[in-house]
This record gives structure tokens, sequence and C-alpha cells, in this order.
């Protein structure tokens, strides 16, 4: 059964007494909704785990993730079907990305431009949090205000090193810190909407402190207030939390403060607390956060935009949040892509689920989840499948040890625009990342660094990613296949990769009753493409029956 049913059920009878005795409650968050059909089965749940524990219904509260581009589509009638006890719908990069690099994987222009410049602050993802901040303001209001209803923020997913760390690399955490102070601010500004109470000129944009003095009239809402972090420690944290708890009065005085640098390898970065340079002010100006003078906008609603859906339900809104945005394809960032990748998906191998990889690029570490696997090989796929175009010149790079330990440094082989992303490219990129993760483990060699993880799975990892992103089959949840593989031995490794890339079902089961085949291959098979048969059990050559996974 889906894992939902028993986790949730198993949870709350478990400790629904325990929680409300110690003064709080039951609380879920809920991933992946797509649908208000999917959204349903969540409601028809808790409802009847409301009943069995013998609670009025809507006393177990969710959150939602909003994370598949898919439940835009039908974000108002998930909310209502989930009206009773949700809490908010959470935004966020990762997933939602990988679920649109995957809306557009089959057409050959729409190709994705690097994720790596597809941040929370790039067009499209700014029109997504507004309309997730809407749609929970429209959602939660009664008599006017807030009721229980609010957006929820997406995760820094920059960390900071540790001051033990063998490259003095903690140099740079003043950079992962200030990225958090300004990704939590911009967060807070999206949520501020303004309805102002009577008609306003055409294009006029009252500031914050228009509002605040009662100079324009009308009800202002303050909705992202909650967010995610990627690690507990405290500096961290505090840097994110102070754009979220300021009060609303002393927001614009944040942005305004005095500068304030910190040194990092002879390059001034702003310290936590300083106002905004000038890049992080034009970026915030060129969302409509900022005026031209640098105060604060607040979204401006009125009730003529709303009055009926198709005044809400624009094509505007449609391609700002669905549409490919531009940008550029690199052959550095599908290297980069791919070192992502491998390192996740060795952690995976080794049972580490979330995982602070080194970027390069960033000279920070970069938490890594199945949801950053997605993004990656989605996106690598995509590039492969279609022979995208290479739009600037640029260099694969090999391996060096530098300052900041064994990088991708050294320009290996000059990669012009215009240059397609062949198979022969990806082998050129696959070997290049083979030729780092030798010279990675030489260097832990050299440094007498205990091994805390299987080095085989660096191998495994790599034919892993060859077969995948080589293979005209698109998996959706590819993340599968490392879980089936991991468990695996040598020799059903390779009956499960062949039976997941290059063998219909048919082939499969044919050849497991000849008894070449081993029904763990059958049983991956099936659980990657998520197939559950209803025709009869294949046998064994031997009568055996063939069991598909539980």
């Amino acid at each position: 059964m889906p894992g939902l049913i028993p986790i949730t059920v198993l949870w709350t009878l478990n400790n629904y007494g325990a929680l409300t005795h110690a003064g709080t409650g039951v609380y879920y968050y809920i991933p992946k909704i797509q649908t208000p059909q999917e959204a349903l089965i969540v409601e028809k749940l808790l409802a009847r785990l409301e009943g069995m524990i013998g609670v009025r219904p809507g006393t177990i509260k969710i959150k939602v993730l909003y994370e598949e581009g898919n439940a835009g589509r039908f974000l108002p009638a998930i909310a209502w079907v989930l009206r009773r006890r949700l809490l908010g719908t959470n935004v966020g990069r990762w997933d939602y990305l990988a679920s649109l690099i995957e809306m557009w994987k089959d057409d050959p222009q729409g190709v994705f431009p690097d994720p790596q410049f597809i941040g929370m602050a790039s067009p499209n993802m700014i029109a997504y949090q507004r309309y997730n901040a809407l749609m929970m303001l429209m959602a939660a209001l009664k008599d006017g205000e807030l009721s229980q209803g609010a957006p929820i923020g997406g995760m820094a997913a920059v960390m900071i090193y540790q001051p033990t760390d063998p490259y003095g690399r903690s140099r740079y955490n003043a950079m992962a810190l200030r990225a958090m102070a300004v990704d939590k601010l911009r967060e807070r500004l999206l949520g501020l909407m303004f309805v102002p109470a009577e008609p306003m000129p055409a294009g006029h944009r009252p500031t914050l402190e228009d509002i605040l003095a009662g100079r324009v009239k009308g009800r202002l809402y303050d909705a992202y207030r909650q967010s995610w972090v990627a690690s507990p420690e405290p500096a961290y944290v505090a840097a994110g939390n102070a754009p979220l708890r300021v009060p609303m009065a002393r927001l614009q005085a944040i942005l305004d403060a005095p500068r304030e640098t910190v040194d990092v390898k002879g390059r001034p970065v702003p310290a936590v607390a300083s106002g905004l340079i000038d890049a992080e002010r034009h970026l915030l100006q060129s969302r409509g956060l900022l005026n031209s003078e640098g105060k604060i906008t607040p979204w401006v609603i009125t009730a003529g935009m709303l009055d009926t859906p198709e005044k809400l339900f624009t094509r505007e809104l449609w391609d700002g949040i669905y549409g490919v945005p531009k940008g550029e394809i690199t052959i550095e960032h599908i290297q980069h892509a791919f070192y992502m990748a491998a390192n996740y998906g060795f952690q995976i191998l080794n049972g580490n689920f979330a995982a602070a990889i080194d970027d390069y690029e960033l000279s920070l570490r970069f938490m890594n989840d199945l949801a950053t696997y997605r993004i990656d090989v989605s996106w690598l796929w995509s590039l492969v499948h279609h022979h995208a175009v290479i739009t600037k010149d640029g260099y694969l790079k090999r391996p060096a040890l530098t300052e900041d330990g064994v990088v991708p440094a050294v320009n290996a082989l000059e990669i012009k625009a215009g240059t397609r992303f062949t198979r022969e490219l990806f082998e050129k990129v696959w070997d290049c990342h083979n030729e780092w993760t030798s010279e990675f483990f030489a260097e832990l060699d050299r440094r007498g660094d205990q091994a805390r993880f299987d080095r085989a799975k660096a191998a495994i990892i790599m034919q892993i990613l060859k077969r995948q992103l080589l293979s005209p089959r698109y998996i959706q949840h590819s993340a599968r296949v490392l879980f089936v593989v991991g468990q695996a031995n040598a020799q059903e490794r390779g009956q499960i990769l062949e039976a997941i890339f290059g063998l219909s079902r048919e082939d499969i089961i044919a050849r497991v009753r000849a008894g070449a085949m081993s029904q763990t291959a059958l049983a991956a098979h099936d659980y990657v493409f998520d197939i559950f048969p209803t025709e009869p059990e294949p046998r064994t050559a031997a009568g055996d029956v063939v069991r598909r996974p539980e």
C-alpha cells in the first residue's frame, strides 16, 4: 500500500494521546499532491482516523508541499478539499523545478536552460510564489481576516562549513549567511499583499510606508512568515529568522541599514545585518518588490482582479508559472550537474539520504536530497535526448588539487557555442567525472582521511547514470533505481539494470520463466515503473509463481 497510509495510521494512533496531553496535536506535512483526487485520499484517511479516535473533523492539521507544477492547475480545488485541516501550502525550488523540466521533457523546443541559474528570485519562481501566497490568502479569509492558512517559503540550501574543514573553507561562510538573510527577506516581501479600500489610479503602487502611515486606506496582509532551513547551526538559522520575525514597521529599515562587509579572500561580502548592496537592490526592484527609490511596494490586489475566475487564471499567469525561462546551456554547468548527481547518488547508495555536497562553483556546501537528484538527472536526460545545443563557448574541465580541494579546474576540451550535446560529448563528461573521482579518493589517501563510505559505490553510480541518461526511457522516479540497485549484489545488479533500461516487461517475464533472469529483476522493473500487474502471475520454469513487488 502507499506509505502514506501505514505511516499516518501508526503515528496518529500511537501518539495522539501523548501529544494532546502535552498541549500540542498531530500535524503532518503532505508531499507531492498533484490533483484534488489525491487530496481526497488524504482527507478521507485523516477523517476516518478522527472518527476512530472520536474527535471532530479537522482536528488533525496538515501543511501541503506545493512542489509539483501540475498541482498549480488545481490548487484552489486542492485547498477546498483539505479546507478543514489545511494550515498552508509550501513553495520550493527543487521538486517544482524538476516537475517543470519533466513537463517539457518531450518537446525539443522546451529544453530548460541551466537549472543552476533558476533560483527562487527568477521570474517564473516569483510568479509561482505569488500565486501560492494569493491562493492561501483567499482560502484562509474569514470575515476579511486571515484565519489559519498561511503560505510557507522554500529552503535556503547553501550551508556553512565547520571550522575543522581541512581546506579552511569556513572562510566562505559569510556568503552562506548573507544568502540566507536575503533569501528570507525576499520571501517576506513577496508575502506583502494590499487590498485597497477605494479604486486607485492605474499603475499606482503605494509603498509600505504609505500604507502603515494611513495615507492609503485598505487592508494589508503579511503572509510569508515561515520557511525551511537546511542546517540547524544557530548563526545560520538566526540569519534567516531576522527578516521573517521583524515587525512590518521595521522592514524598510533592514533594507536601508548601513552597509557592512566582511572580507572573504580579499572580496567584500555583505554581512548578515548589512543594508542592501546595489546588486541586491536592483534584483528586488526588477521583481516589483521595491520601487525606483528602493521603497517596499506590496502587491496591490483589487476586487476587480478576482471577481471572476477568468480574471485570475489568465494566460499571463499560465506563462509566468509554466513557460520555459530564457537562459544559457553551458558545458560547465552540464559538468556541474553531473558532478552533483553522481556525488549525491553515491551518498544514496551508501544509505545517506540528505547530503551536504561540496559545491565547487559556490565555494559552499549545498544540501542535496532526492529532489536535487531529480533536477540534475531530468535535465541531463533531456539534453541528451534532444541533443540540445550548447549556447556559449566554454570548456570541459579536468580535476586539479586547489586550495579548496580537488575540483574541476583545468580547461581540458574547448566546446564552442552551437555544439550539440550528443552521446559522444556525454561520454567525455562521464570520463572527466571518473577522473575527478580517482583524484578525489587519492587526495583522501594522501591526507590519511579514514573512509566513511564504501568507495565501491562510486563505480556503481557511474554505471547507473550512464545507463539512465543514455536510455530512451524516461524514469520519473529516478531515485528508485538507486534504491533497488543499492540493495542488490553484483549479479543481481546487472540483471536489474538490464530489466530497467534494456528489456520490455514481456521479455523479462520470458527470461524469468526460462530461468535466465531472477525474480528480483522483474520486481525491480515493476517498482521503478509503477506497474501493478492484473494479469496472472508469471511462473518460472520450475512452476514457481514470480511474485510482484509488495
